[in-house]
């Protein structure tokens, strides 16, 4: 019987080593470390082969290890928090266990691991016997998310990640362009940033390309911490933060390209109605020399009158043309002096009574010598007003009622501001022009204004720090106030404003 036992029991002890041996090539195929390490010894009674490698345990080392020959190897700053999180898994009764630490080889090279294990008990009491675990090797990975972190701080595009709709992580670009501090973005909504017209439209938009409906950015409009505005390019995807769903953005700030846009289509607009209004003057042009040629032929003394006056309002066009695109395209420092008010008034009114006059309109005006000074830059101020003057003219000419026309130049003022205004009882404007009738390019005339004048004459006057309104009504004439103050403040000037006495 006892013959028996044995030679049934060895083919069986030779079945498990078979088996056991099995175990260990397939272990040694892990990419992954594993170990089995033992409480009561303090050995590993078993590793593979990453985990020799991990660890760079020689080969002649075998299966058993004690822990003195791997603790070394852990960085030692790390060594605390290894020994923390396993005697916090061991002591309060968890099954299992984990920590992240760093390896430290002589050459200075450095390794991430990801260390995760389960706590074998004792079935009786409970007590714990051994740790069973695996190691994974997450350098790489750490190395990207470094590098992406890296990137993120150093690029020029704003990003975020946002998490149960609080801001969770910013990068200094996005600082940048909101002019909040990272703490102050930090737990705070989102769609504070975002301008309240465009609120929707955003989320509309976000949700559409989480969900991988589309993949098109969208364009919004966001405000800083002092209230500007900006025009922003931004895109979505999900993401994993800390392990929970999150979403991360890409933030442009395309300000600049929006205003260049405009500039762009504001040029080409310009182009287009610079040359309309050149080819308005040329064929007038040819209109006067065509009168002044066959009246010479014809001894026609009226018509060459007549074709010397044409030339000469086409002249004058052209002119008014040129330095309303040069008071457009240039911004001109101010050369302030001290005027007086009546002089400036009286200078101007004289400029324009003759043609004003000539167009069988009758000009009114009332200033007194007594209104004082004010600080202005006259080469810009004058030529500015003479604008508004010209638009009361014509605007009277144009009028096909049979009244008696008439315009009005008066000024006054108090202490700190001085008021010009100049009205007209021509066919006056609905609402719809006066809204409009200060925008580059209206022209109220047809194609016979080039619409930069009157947007020329409100730069002028809010470059001193003034403004302009307009009252009208259709059938009752318009009237346009200007005010001024007397002594520009420091703010209402531009930099380097070049000031004379």
């Amino acid at each position: 019987m006892a013959e028996k036992i044995k030679t049934n029991w060895r083919p069986a002890k030779k079945a498990r080593a078979d088996i056991f041996r099995d175990i260990e090539r397939l272990a040694d195929r892990f990419q992954d470390a594993i170990y089995h390490y033992d409480l009561e010894s303090r050995n590993f009674l078993f590793l593979n082969k990453a985990f020799r490698e991990i660890f760079r345990l020689p080969a002649k080392a075998g299966r058993r290890v004690s822990a003195e020959k791997v603790m070394p190897n852990i960085h030692p700053d790390d060594r605390d928090t290894v020994l923390n999180a396993i005697c916090q898994s061991i002591e309060v009764g968890l099954s299992k266990g984990e920590v992240q630490y760093r390896v430290a080889y002589p050459d200075g090279t450095i390794r991430w691991l990801q260390d995760r294990w389960i706590v074998l008990r004792d079935r009786k009491d409970g007590q714990p016997l051994s740790l069973e675990g695996v190691i994974r090797d997450n350098t790489e990975m750490r190395i990207a998310d470094t590098q992406l972190i890296q990137s993120r701080e150093k690029a020029l595009i704003g990003s975020y990640i946002v998490q149960d709709g609080k801001f969770r992580y910013v990068n200094p670009e996005f600082v940048r362009i909101t002019g909040f501090s990272e703490n102050e973005l930090m737990g705070t909504d989102p769609m504070d940033l975002v301008h309240e017209d465009y609120r929707d439209y955003v989320r509309q938009n976000a949700v559409s390309m989480l969900k991988g409906y589309s993949d098109t950015p969208y364009v919004f409009c966001v405000r800083d911490k002092n209230g500007q505005t900006h025009w922003v390019l931004e895109t979505v995807t999900p993401v994993a933060h800390d392990g929970r769903r999150a979403v991360l953005g890409y933030f442009m700030d395309i300000s600049e390209l929006r205003r260049m846009q405009g500039n762009l289509s504001a040029l080409g607009l310009m182009i287009g109605t610079i040359s309309h209004s050149l080819k308005g003057c040329l064929t007038g042009l040819d209109a006067s020399l065509y009168l002044i040629e066959t009246g010479f032929y014809r001894n026609k003394p009226a018509r060459i009158e007549e074709g010397i006056d044409v030339t000469k309002l086409m002249i004058d066009r052209i002119r008014k043309l040129v330095l309303d695109i040069l008071y457009y395209s240039k911004e001109r420092e101010l050369k302030l002096e001290n005027l007086e008010v009546w002089r400036f008034a009286k200078d101007l009114a004289e400029s324009m009574e003759a043609r004003i006059r000539a167009a069988n309109i009758a000009f009114e005006t009332d200033f007194s010598k007594k209104i004082g000074k004010f600080r202005v830059d006259n080469d810009i101020l004058r030529p500015a007003l003479i604008n508004i003057l010209e638009n009361a003219m014509e605007a009277c000419i144009e009028d096909q009622r049979s009244i008696e026309h008439r315009i009005r130049f008066c000024a006054h003022g108090d202490a700190d501001q001085v008021v010009l205004e100049i009205s007209d009882n021509g066919p006056g404007m609905d609402d719809d022009q006066i809204h409009r009738i200060f925008q580059l390019f209206y022209s109220s005339k047809g194609t016979k204004g080039t619409g930069i004048g009157l947007f020329v004459t409100r730069k002028v006057i809010r470059q001193h720090g003034g403004c302009v309104t307009v009252e009208s009504k259709p059938g009752h004439g318009a009237r346009f106030v200007i005010t001024l103050p007397r002594h520009m403040v420091a703010a209402a000037l531009p930099l380097n404003v070049q000031q004379t006495n």
